[in-house]
């Protein structure tokens, strides 16, 4: 009986303590989910002709599923109480911004995994990062691989800014998260910069871009895989689209170092996936993810592939293009804080 007691407190313990923490997702970020959902819809009101053809139906199906308070109460209830504390805390950073922040957007930032090249000076690395490891631009080490499974994946493109023109080199000059449609550029089938056009590759190039959630459930971290390892961003698309649901694996990114065949000196490294053979995503877990997918393309990539379609909608002529005049606003600016070796790559950049 005395040990009957004792589970019977624990078990009532547990559960006024999950109580608290529903509690705390309920009360602490009022309006989070109407923010989101009104995010979808705006997406959707403002958008071009175009895009409400593309895209209507999705965002349609987002504002629909698009997860309650209430829901992500229900979430945190059937979690095993190992994850409930690392995934709690993902809904509060995600679902609205932070009380004492002002003047900035109501959108979570999410951290980025880079690989450290050996130079550049990126001001969120590691003061003492390693070449050759991954970092977070939170200033924490990864180390030699990441692991974590996909919430949402989407391949996109990018044009820099050529210094043969006296443009910036670490700015985007026109960019598609679907390579159907740039911003600045418009129809990606009728620019003149698309890539592999008649066989040479083009001002702009494709990337693969991924929000995806750590193996230790600490973090939705943003993972971009372009230039030289853009392949593996293709890859580990291949492995999502073999699963019903692109959570259902967990997946290990490495670095594989490169050397130039014309100067042993020039060296860097490039993004390897492969998925986890013998470990599967806790399918706990999975609730979690679905809810974090519709609650990122609601508030992160519809509304971000909107903007391009408005912009590139009212797309500059080519030259004004070149010129580099024109810009996109309210996208998910690639990053560019490491661009500066992989620029300098030349005829080593591997495109396959």
């Amino acid at each position: 009986m005395v040990k009957s007691t004792k589970k019977t407190e624990t078990t009532s313990t547990k559960t006024q303590d999950t109580t608290e923490k529903n509690d705390e997702i309920k009360t602490e970020k009022p309006g989070a989910i109407e923010k989101a959902q009104a995010t979808a819809l705006t997406a959707l009101g403002d958008s071009s002709e175009e895009f409400r053809t593309k895209y209507g139906t999705i965002l349609a199906r987002v504002s629909t599923e698009l997860p309650t308070a209430t829901a992500f109460q229900n979430i945190i209830d059937d979690l095993p109480e190992e994850y409930v504390d690392s995934l709690m805390n993902i809904i509060r950073k995600t679902t609205s911004s932070r009380k004492g922040i002002y003047g900035d957007s109501d959108q979570a930032d999410f951290p980025e995994l880079k690989a450290y090249q050996g130079t550049g000076n990126d001001p969120n690395r590691p003061d003492k990062q390693i070449p050759g490891e991954y970092y977070l631009t939170t200033k924490e080490s990864i180390g030699e691989k990441f692991e974590g499974t996909v919430i949402a994946l989407w391949g996109g493109r990018t044009m820099w800014g050529n210094s043969d023109m006296g443009e910036d080199t670490n700015k985007p000059l026109c960019q598609s998260m679907d390579r159907i449609m740039g911003s600045l550029c418009g129809t990606c089938d009728d620019c003149p910069h698309r890539p592999w056009r008649d066989g040479q590759q083009q001002r702009c190039a494709d990337n693969v871009v991924a929000f995806m959630l750590s193996k230790d459930m600490q973090e939705i971290v943003l993972v971009r895989f372009q230039k030289t390892s853009e392949p593996a961003g293709r890859q580990l698309t291949k492995f999502v689209k073999r699963s019903y649901y692109p959570w259902s694996k967990w997946y290990t990114l490495t670095l594989d170092q490169r050397t130039s065949q014309h100067d042993s000196s020039r060296r860097w490294y490039v993004m390897q996936v492969a998925p986890n053979k013998t470990e599967a995503v806790p399918e706990a877990v999975h609730a979690f993810c679905d809810a974090m997918c519709t609650m990122l393309e609601a508030t992160y990539i519809l509304p971000s592939i909107a903007a391009i379609y408005r912009s590139g909608e009212k797309a500059a002529t080519p030259n004004e293009a070149e010129s580099g005049e024109a810009s996109s606003a309210g996208t998910l600016t690639p990053d560019t804080s490491s661009l500066d070796t992989m620029d300098d790559l030349g005829d080593e950049t591997v495109n396959v």
